[in-house]
C-alpha cells in the first residue's frame, strides 16, 4: 500500500516537471551596433515585469529560458545606447537585435573642459537640455525650472519670483556653490555675490540648450566651484535666424512676453540678435492668520543713519528718511507689508563675427532690472535692483578669451533693497571686472594627454 502511495506521488512529480519543462521558451540570439554592426558585449535582457534574463557575452551572444506565457516582452538595454523592446511569440525564438547608439552621445559639449567634445569624452558627468525638451516643457515662465528633473541638481524656490540653483552642498536663497553662467558668463550679481533668477533676462526662446556638469571645477573657473556648472548657452544669431515671439499667461495672475529677433548675411560670417523679456504676476502671499510672523516686520523703510560708515541703530529714523510707507509696502491692500506682486524687464543684444568655421567672436551687452523676496537668518528681505552687463568673447581652436563687465546698482531710493525686520533700506552698489584667457591643446606623445593653461 506504502509502495503504490510512493509510486503514485513519484509520477505526479515527474509530469509536474515535464509540464513544467515543457512550458519553458528558450530565447537566444545577437546583439550588435546598429552603426557599426560590431558585437555588444554586457547587454541586459530582461522579461518585461520579471527578474528572468541574461547578459550579452563578449561576441554579443546570449540564451536564456522563461517559464512566462506566451507572448511576451524582452527589454534591451545598455549605457550608450538607446534601449529597445521585442516581444517573443514562439518557443525557441532566435532574435538579432541591432541597437542604435543614444539620442545625446554625440552631443558636444563645452562646460566640461571649454573645449568642444563628444558628451562621453567629458572628464565628467553631464546632462543636457536641448532646445526642444525646453519646447515641450510644460513650465515656459522660467527657464531655471528646467532643471527640476536633471540628477544631482536642488531647486531652491522661496517665492514666484526668487530661485536659487543648488549641487552637492548647501541650500537656501544664498547658496553659491553652484556656477551658474550664460554664454560663458557668471550670472551671480557683483551686488550680492548670489544667483537672482529675476535679474538674468533668461528667456526660453533664446536658449539652445543647458549643459549641466557635475562635480568641482575650480581649475577651469576658479575658486568656490565645488558642486558643479550650469550653462545656460543662448542661440547664435548666424545659426538660428528669425523671428520669435512667445506670449505667457498662467496663474497668480501671470503674464509675459518675449520676442528674439536675429539676422544673418549670405555668407554666414555675421549676425546680430535682440531679445526683449517681461513678466509679472502674483507672488506667494503669508497667511494672514499668521499674525506672528507679520508682527515681526516693518510697514515702511528708512534710509538708516551711517557713522563711519556703518549703520548707527541708535540713531532713530526722522520722516525725512522714509523711502517707502505702509501704501507702498502693502500692494495688496491685506495688511500684510510682504510683496504679493513682482514684474521683470530685460533686453539684450549680441554680435557675431564668424570669420571661418573654426573662429568666432561676440560682443553682447544687456539689462535686467526685478526684484525679488528672500528669507533668511535676518528674517524676510527684498532684494532690488537693476543688472547691467557688457561681454567680449573669442573663440579660435583651442583658445578662448572673454572679458566681462557686470554692474548692479542694488536698488533705488524709490525701490529700494531692505530686510523687512529692520526696516531699514541696505545699499549694493557694485561691480565686477573679469579676464579670462586659456589655451587648450594636446600632446599625443606623452601619454595621449590633453593640457589646459589659463
Amino acid at each position: 500500500m506504502k509502495k503504490n502511495k510512493l509510486t503514485t506521488a513519484l509520477t505526479v512529480l515527474g509530469l509536474f516537471c515535464i509540464n513544467l519543462l515543457l512550458a519553458q521558451t528558450t530565447v537566444s540570439g545577437t546583439v550588435s551596433d546598429a552603426d557599426t554592426n560590431e558585437p555588444i558585449p554586457g547587454v541586459n535582457l530582461i522579461v518585461q515585469g520579471t527578474s528572468e534574463g541574461t547578459n550579452s557575452d563578449f561576441d554579443g551572444n546570449f540564451s536564456f529560458s522563461s517559464n512566462q506565457a506566451l507572448p511576451f516582452t524582452v527589454e534591451i538595454s545598455s549605457i550608450g545606447f538607446a534601449p529597445q523592446s521585442v516581444e517573443v511569440t514562439s518557443a525557441d525564438q532566435v532574435l538579432s537585435i541591432a541597437l542604435s547608439p543614444g539620442e545625446n552621445l554625440d552631443e558636444i559639449v563645452v562646460s566640461a573642459s571649454r573645449r568642444p567634445q563628444k558628451v562621453q569624452d567629458a572628464p565628467a558627468s553631464v546632462s543636457i537640455i536641448t532646445a526642444k525638451d525646453i519646447k515641450n516643457s510644460a513650465d515656459p515662465i522660467d527657464p531655471i525650472r528646467g532643471l527640476v528633473n536633471i540628477p544631482g541638481v536642488q531647486i531652491q524656490q522661496q517665492s514666484a519670483n526668487s530661485i536659487n540653483i543648488e549641487m552637492r552642498a548647501g541650500s537656501g536663497i544664498f547658496g553659491t556653490q553652484a556656477f551658474p553662467m550664460l554664454d560663458y558668463r557668471y550670472l551671480v550679481t557683483p551686488s550680492a555675490g548670489q544667483f537672482l533668477s529675476f535679474q538674468t533676462g533668461l528667456s526660453n526662446i533664446d536658449i539652445a540648450k543647458v549643459e549641466v556638469v557635475r562635480g568641482a571645477a575650480s581649475a577651469l573657473y576658479g575658486p568656490g566651484v565645488t558642486s558643479g556648472v550650469v550653462h545656460f548657452m543662448t542661440k547664435n544669431p548666424i545659426d538660428y535666424p528669425g523671428t520669435t515671439i512667445e506670449l505667457v499667461a498662467g496663474t497668480l495672475n501671470t503674464l509675459g512676453a518675449n520676442i528674439r529677433h536675429a539676422y544673418a548675411n549670405e555668407s554666414k560670417t555675421l549676425g546680430f540678435k535682440v531679445n526683449a523679456r517681461i513678466t509679472q504676476g502674483d507672488d506667494f502671499q503669508i497667511d494672514p492668520n499668521d499674525t506672528a510672523f507679520i508682527a515681526t516686520n516693518k510697514n515702511a523703510i528708512y534710509q538708516p543713519t551711517l557713522r563711519n560708515g556703518r549703520v548707527d541703530p541708535s540713531a532713530l529714523p526722522t520722516p525725512e528718511t522714509l523711502l517707502l510707507g505702509t501704501a507702498d509696502l502693502d500692494d495688496n491692500n491685506d495688511g500684510i507689508p510682504l510683496a504679493t506682486k513682482y514684474k521683470n524687464v530685460s533686453a539684450n543684444a549680441h554680435l557675431e563675427l564668424r570669420p571661418n568655421d573654426n573662429t568666432s567672436a561676440f560682443l553682447s551687452a544687456g539689462v535686467a532690472k526685478g526684484g525679488g523676496l528672500f528669507f533668511n537668518s535676518q528674517g524676510a528681505g527684498y532684494a532690488n535692483g537693476t543688472d547691467y552687463w557688457t561681454q567680449a568673447r573669442v573663440q579660435s581652436g583651442g583658445f578662448f578669451g572673454q572679458l566681462s563687465y557686470n554692474y548692479n546698482d542694488g536698488g533705488t531710493a524709490d525701490e529700494p533693497t531692505f530686510l523687512y525686520a529692520s526696516g531699514l533700506r541696505q545699499v549694493a552698489k557694485r561691480s565686477a571686472l573679469e579676464l579670462q584667457l586659456q589655451y587648450n591643446f594636446d600632446v599625443p606623445s606623452f601619454l595621449n594627454t590633453n593640457f589646459t593653461v589659463g
